[in-house]
């Protein structure tokens, strides 16, 4: 048996000799939208609890796109281009557009990067910025939630008399889905509102783990996603959300559009029907790819998909995980939290929460509850700090020797796709 995996910009194989009967999940084939531009018309026309986008569209006035940045893939850039075009049909040319790559604390890129993601022609034509949450100058103070973050936003949003989230929709470790009101907060946000959102995901005890209700395919009674809401809500001028529900290859399968809230809901519910993986029991060993480039475009990113496989793993068990990391790990503080070794960092954050403390957390737990071997760029000595293995050529075959067939699952792409015994109850994203 022979299993190909993404990995980077490219795949590999592994072989499995001898092996026929092992379970393959992660590539559902579901048929992408025919046309997205005709997708995209017809959600603006017809969006989720909501007045179409030419009814609210100001006849004067600048217009806020916030789209996320190249690691939640192209699925949503490839949206911009007919979104402007009907911006401009409907008199909101460039002249009173402003697109702001919603990076929250990700480090912004420019140049070829922003122009490979975004389009050259786009890039002359609109004005397009990447948000700076560090930058005073550019943000404005629009009060605090009822967690107590204290929100500051771009100036460019808050001043803009229309504000149209464009993101991807997929599950996401901590905050139960990305996009729509995550384009906002951590987005937009100052990096003090960032930190004080993201410290929600973390017991009151920072070192003993995620919060309850912190995990992927989760909103209701996750504190993440609650604040998330109530300081995208912060933003006193109307929202209009548009979002896209991407396959492995960057393909849209669902398009729709509306109420901040209400829309994502549903795009949430179209991933969470399509994109969970329904198990009977939990398998032994788990050999998995973070989805290639951009998905595994650092450690960081990576860890998303290395914690959704960890939901088909019993305790103890075997993780091969491929994912090149080409970037290295991809934050300095998540680096940072492992400079004396896994065992140290419940302490490290006890005592300081930085920027991707939770992600040091997880990758914490994770790697004392499971074995994982990691397929990527970075050096042994950098693996091992996180408490992984280098998976080396041919290490498949003796670490899956003992095993049978049914005790071993592949999961093709385990960034997009959520494995789990809850999902054969089917919850929808509103249940905890």
């Amino acid at each position: 048996m022979r299993v190909t995996l993404s990995y980077g910009t490219g795949s590999f194989d592994v072989e499995m000799p001898g092996r026929s009967a092992v379970k393959k999940a992660g590539d559902a084939g579901i048929a992408p939208v025919p046309d997205e531009r005709a997708s995209l018309a017809a959600a603006l026309e017809r969006p989720v609890a909501s007045p179409p986008l030419e009814r609210l569209l100001p006849r004067t006035g600048s217009v806020a796109v916030l789209i996320s940045d190249l690691t939640r893939g192209a699925a949503a850039a490839r949206l911009l281009r007919p979104l402007l075009e009907e911006l401009e049909r409907l008199g909101a040319g460039p002249e009173r557009v402003i697109v702001i790559l919603a990076l929250g604390l990700h480090r912004g890129r420019g140049g070829a990067a922003l122009e490979a993601h975004l389009g050259a022609d786009i890039l002359s034509r609109w004005t397009v910025v990447e948000h700076d949450a560090r930058d005073g100058g550019s943000l404005v103070d629009v009060g605090a939630t009822a967690a107590g973050t204290p929100c500051a936003l771009n100036r460019a949003a808050v001043d803009s008399s229309l504000v149209i989230t464009l993101g991807a929709v997929a599950f996401h470790y901590f905050a139960g889905y990305g996009g729509a009101r995550k384009l906002i907060l951590p987005g937009i946000a100052s990096e003090s509102a960032i930190l004080a959102n993201h410290r929600l995901s973390l017991r009151a005890d920072a070192g003993a783990g995620l919060s309850a209700g912190c995990r992927p395919g989760v909103l209701d009674g996750n504190p993440v996603h609650e604040d998330m809401l109530a300081g995208a809500r912060l933003l006193e001028t109307r929202v209009f959300s548009v979002n896209v529900v991407a396959g492995a290859r960057g393909e849209a399968l669902f398009i729709n559009a509306g109420d901040l809230d209400a829309s994502h809901r549903a795009a949430c519910g179209f991933l969470s029907a399509h994109m969970r993986i329904p198990l009977a029991r939990l398998y032994r060993a788990v050999v998995f790819s973070a989805g290639g480039f951009p998905k595994d475009i650092d450690l960081l990113q990576s860890h998303k998909a290395i914690r959704h496989a960890s939901y088909a793993l019993e305790e103890g068990g075997l993780m091969l995980a491929a994912a090149e990391c080409g970037e290295g790990v991809g934050s300095e503080s998540y680096a940072g939290a492992f400079e004396q070794g896994r065992l140290a960092v419940p302490g490290r954050v006890r005592a300081s929460y930085t920027a991707n403390a939770q992600a040091a957390i997880s990758t914490c737990e994770l790697a004392a509850r499971f074995s994982i071997y990691l397929k990527s760029a970075m050096d042994d000595a950098l693996v091992g700090r996180f408490g992984f293995c280098s998976w080396k050529p041919g290490y498949e075959d003796y670490l899956l020797a003992s095993l049978a067939d049914d005790e071993i699952l592949v999961i093709e792409n385990a960034s997009l796709f959520l494995p789990g015994i809850e999902a054969a109850a089917g919850p929808g994203p509103a249940r905890g």
